[in-house]
């Protein structure tokens, strides 16, 4: 049986999904194992692999899925065979742009990018940025980057290696690596194969439950990006279809979050739900703490504007 960690990263949204005796078909298993950010890519393929395995055993049968109609939420069956097929399509196109990250079967030069760990409250990533000099190959810039780890105390988040021509930076390869050197996820600037389309699994819809409330501090697990769930319209049961009043594609799987950015101030960034978890303590940098902590208690209505004023005016370094 596939692990719902596989699909689902944060645990808080694991434990409400086995309260609620909440299910996935097997379509919405497979768009979550394939755009989970927190699961290596031998898990996603060896997930994605078990799921094809669970379709060929009823193909004929119809598998439930919804897609995006005219912001209309409309359940649809997808044939077993098809959606076996169009998986087996991006494991394919997966496994042959990670052979080729590897191999450089054009003669590229790749390049690095550091991303580090960042303490402060709103979870920014550090980008050091390509390294000044190239890598004749992935083992050297994996390596380089592991060195780099130690040397920091561990503090490296994640890596990026890029694999392109000297003369045609626009086609080019890419693969995300934990600090250890584990192979996270693969893309390209080109597709492998050409039987994609609109329709494809890995954009499904896909409804997951949640127990986060407006007012909740929660955090983005694979982002660090810390906020305030706010506008659910009212409703407990955290579900897309109750927070269409903020005019998006009502396909997005996330939760709707006000955030600080870098400059203070509170802006809208919806949060993964696969990967939302409860922020816990909150670190009190530059009064940041106090601030968003006084934010959620306004948006559960207990909260003191008086204060929060004050907080508001302090921040502007006003009396």
């Amino acid at each position: 049986m596939l692990s719902l960690k596989k699909m689902i990263s944060s645990p808080s949204v694991r434990e409400y999904l086995k309260k609620t005796e909440h299910s996935f078909s097997l379509a919405e298993k497979a768009t979550l194992v394939f755009n989970n950010p927190l699961i290596s890519q031998s898990e996603r393929l060896d997930a994605l692999h078990e799921i094809v395995s669970e379709l060929k055993k009823n193909p004929a049968t119809g598998v439930s899925t919804y897609r995006n109609l005219n912001k209309n939420l409309e359940s649809e069956k997808i044939s077993a065979t098809l959606l076996a097929e169009q998986i087996e399509a991006r494991i394919k196109n997966e496994m042959e742009i990670e052979a080729d990250l590897f191999r450089n079967p054009f003669g590229g030069i790749y390049s690095v990018a550091l991303t580090y760990k960042n303490e402060k409250l709103r979870g920014k990533n550090v980008d050091w940025g390509y390294a000044p000099f190239p890598f004749s190959c992935i083992e050297n810039a994996i390596e380089e980057a592991r060195k780099e780890n130690v040397s920091e105390g561990g503090k490296l988040k994640f890596f990026t290696v890029k694999l392109h021509k000297i003369d045609e930076t626009d086609k080019y390869l890419f693969g995300r690596f934990s600090a250890d050197g584990t192979l996270l996820s693969v893309d390209s600037s080109f597709m492998y194969t050409d039987i994609f389309s609109d329709d494809d699994f890995v954009d499904f819809y896909a409804e997951i439950p949640y127990p986060f409330n407006d007012g909740d501090i929660v955090r983005e697990l694979h982002t660090g990006r810390i906020g305030v769930v706010n506008h659910l319209g009212g409703e407990k049961d955290g579900k897309l279809k109750n927070i269409t009043k903020r005019n998006r594609d009502i396909s997005d799987i996330i939760v709707p979050v006000d955030m600080l950015d870098d400059d203070g101030n509170f802006v809208y960034e919806p949060f993964f739900t696969p990967c939302v978890e409860y922020a816990g303590r909150i670190d009190e940098t530059n009064g940041d703490g106090d601030f968003l902590s006084e934010a959620a208690l306004l948006v559960k209505g207990c909260g003191s504007l008086e204060y929060f004023c004050d907080l508001i005016k302090k921040r502007l370094g006003k009396d």
